[in-house]
C-alpha cells in the first residue's frame, strides 16, 4: 500500500475516532501511542550502545528499563 494511501486512511480513521470518542480521548490515545513509540526507539538506541558508552553516561545495561520507565525515580535513586 503506498504511503499516500496510508496517510489518507489514517486521517480518515482519526476523523472517525474523533467523532466517536470525542477529541480529548483521541488526543490522549495519540499521546500514549507517541510515548510508546518514543520509548521503543529510546530502548533500541540504548541497547545498541556499547557497555563503555553506557558507562560514560553513568548507566548500566541493567538500568535501562528502570531509566525509561520512571526517569525521575531512577535519578533520585542514583544520588
Amino acid at each position: 500500500m503506498p504511503l499516500k494511501t496510508l496517510v489518507t486512511f489514517s486521517d480518515a480513521l482519526a476523523g472517525l475516532l474523533a467523532k466517536r470518542l470525542g477529541r480529548p480521548m483521541l488526543c490522549r490515545m495519540c499521546r500514549i501511542a507517541r510515548q510508546h513509540r518514543q520509548r521503543k526507539t529510546d530502548m533500541a538506541t540504548l541497547r545498541n550502545m556499547s557497555d563503555r558508552e553506557l558507562n560514560d553516561l553513568g548507566i548500566g545495561r541493567g538500568d535501562i528499563p528502570a531509566l525509561l520507565d520512571e526517569p525521575a525515580l531512577w535519578r533520585r535513586d542514583r544520588r
